[in-house]
């Protein structure tokens, strides 16, 4: 996570090789791994590492090292949830006790809350992401006897399997929400997908998801052994699964363009336009069911429009990527897949790659292009399109976004509105209906006329005129009317000032007869009252409620509420680790 700007890395494997033909010497972190991000550092650089202990402060133990877990962050604290532990030591493991970990980085304490709300097991393997102060959330994952204690000491506790659901964490309530994920696919269930938070949609932001596996719920996996090439596997990269996290509606959206294969494992992270004409979805890494590639993608919204912006042959996957500064995306860990095992541990699976030092790899959102230097004043500089984003939707580098749906149009109505793109509409009127066209058969009727004869078209351009006067003479009648009544009001209200009535009339909307429009109209008073409600309720939220979207936002909070981007797995002398938490 990123926090005061500072870097915080917890969990994960590290593999150190002492020469290019021995075995992996694997180890586990025992602390969280820190680098500032307020000062320049270069990825090759040992020296920009801090550590921080993971000890009570108590003689009980402090968290434990997991793999493939969550970091959460609101701002004030870390808080630690699921994961595994590692086999890399060929120890016989033990299971911690399920529950959550949290850490006060004020006073730098740990400490064990108990969680209320629904109860949750130790999970694995899901899909975790902060959403400002709506939360954070837990997508899909799997469960595991080195995860969960109690399913361990089964008899023969060997399975592991996926298990539906979203978690949605309160870091202030300290509570779990299992949310149903029927609509997330048709089995319910994800692990290792891409998931990624938008603030500007909806009145607490939506989640997007897509890519990585399902399976059937309660069906045993093995993740080394999985079919790649079955279909039935696959969650869609095409196919846009978006959750509106105000309402609990799960939607659906085909997307087009240069739509990456399907993988797992990857990371993405999402940034908007400065005019948030559209919003960008950076995806990177990933096993595939073929050859893993190194390309960056982009998945533009609203218009659901993929993007190759880089075309790179160094592949990589079960690292993660994060939002630092306004413009960079931070890869941290993971390693290189081998075509013929994406398990590959051995020293293939090493870093040789500058780009990577460390287990770092630092993009340029504004350039498109990888460095090994990281400056945070260039950081600060605002979010640019990129010319590969604008040549496809139209716009330039502050947005202007001028293709702002999908190809083949939204899914449904509610997507559309849900997404900013509500049909116009004239003084709060509701679009009329489509009219609806008959194709006659004239086959059937061999006499029918083709087309309309003359007097009939003069016929209906008569009527037509005389409708139109009959219309604006009974527009004209029915305003002339409430003019005369609002003098009459006046002169009333002028009576009442003069007396001082006890109980002073009320200000009721004054309404015109039904006219051909239908419109309401509402007295002056009214509307300067309505306006006046309405910038109160605008200040009362602004006040009220600190937002933690994207980097690009920091600005605009308090320092004690920063956007917090969690990182995870690293590596560290050159060779992978990996499964380490992540949010």
């Amino acid at each position: 996570t990123v926090s005061n700007n500072t870097l915080f890395i917890d969990g994960g494997e590290i593999r150190r090789f002492t020469n290019t033909t021995s075995d992996p010497v694997p180890s586990l972190p025992t602390t969280i791994s820190t680098i500032d991000l307020s000062q320049t550092w270069n990825n090759a650089d040992t020296k920009i590492w801090k550590y921080l202990k993971k000890t009570t402060s108590v003689s009980a133990p402090g968290p434990p090292s997991l793999n493939d877990g969550a970091i959460f962050s609101n701002g004030s604290s870390l808080w630690l949830y699921g994961g595994v532990v590692s086999q890399a030591p060929k120890n016989e493991p033990v299971i911690p006790p399920n529950g959550i970990w949290r850490y006060d980085i004020a006073a730098s304490q740990w400490s064990q809350p108990s969680a209320g709300g629904d109860p949750v097991q130790r999970l694995f393997r899901g899909t975790s992401i902060q959403a400002g102060n709506s939360g954070a959330f837990y997508l899909g994952g799997a469960k595991s006897p080195l995860g969960d204690a109690v399913f361990h000491a089964e008899k023969d506790a060997k399975d592991q399997y996926l298990v539906q659901g979203l978690l949605k964490f309160d870091e202030y309530k300290q509570t779990f929400n299992n949310i149903s994920t029927i609509g997330l696919n048709q089995k319910g269930t994800v692990s290792d997908s891409y998931l990624s938070y938008i603030k500007a949609f909806g009145s607490q932001g939506v989640l997007v998801a897509f890519g990585g596996i399902t399976i059937v719920p309660g069906k045993n996996v093995n993740y080394g052994n999985v079919d790649r090439e079955d279909p039935r596997i696959q969650f869609s990269m095409q196919n846009i699964t978006v959750y509106d996290i105000a309402s609990h509606s799960w939607y659906q959206q085909q997307a087009t363009g240069d739509i990456p294969s399907w993988r797992y494992m990857g990371c993405a992270v999402a940034v908007s336009a400065a005019d948030q004409s559209s919003h960008s979805i950076y995806v990177f890494g990933g096993w595939t069911s073929g050859a893993a590639d190194g390309n960056v993608y982009v998945l533009s919204i609203p218009s659901f429009t993929w993007i190759r912006v880089t075309r790179d042959t160094d592949p990589r996957w079960r690292h993660k990527c994060h939002l630092i500064s306004n413009n960079h995306m931070l890869v941290v860990g993971g390693q290189r897949p081998q075509v013929d095992s994406p398990l590959e541990l051995g020293i293939l699976g090493c870093d040789n790659n500058p780009n990577f030092s460390q287990g770092l790899g630092i993009f340029s959102l504004n350039n498109h292009t990888w460095t090994t230097t990281y400056d945070p004043v260039v950081g600060a500089t605002p979010y640019q399109i990129h010319p590969s984003i604008s040549d496809a939707i139209g716009g330039n580098i502050t947005g202007g976004a001028t293709k702002r749906s999908p190809d083949q149009g939204f899914s449904s109505d509610a997507l559309r509105e849900l997404l900013g793109m509500a049909k116009p509409s004239v003084s709060g009127i509701s679009p009329s209906p489509p009219i609806l066209t008959t194709s006659i058969d004239n086959t059937a009727r061999p006499h029918a006329s083709r087309t309309i004869n003359t007097g009939a078209i003069a016929g209906i351009v008569v009527g037509s005129v005389i409708f139109t006067i009959l219309s604006l003479g009974f527009i004209w009648f029915s305003l002339s009317r409430r003019r005369r009544y609002l003098q009459r009001l006046s002169l009333d209200n002028k009576s009442n000032e003069q007396t001082g009535p006890a109980n002073p009339p009320l200000n009721i909307p004054v309404e015109a007869d039904a006219g051909p429009a239908g419109l309401e109209l509402r007295s002056r008073r009214e509307d300067e009252l309505v306006a006046r409600v309405y910038r109160s309720h605008e200040v009362h939220n602004a006040t009220e409620r600190y937002e933690l979207p994207f980097a690009t936002q920091e600005h605009a909070m308090p320092s004690h509420f920063k956007t917090h981007e969690v990182l995870v797995p690293f590596e560290l002398s050159g060779c992978q680790t990996y499964g380490g938490n992540t949010e």
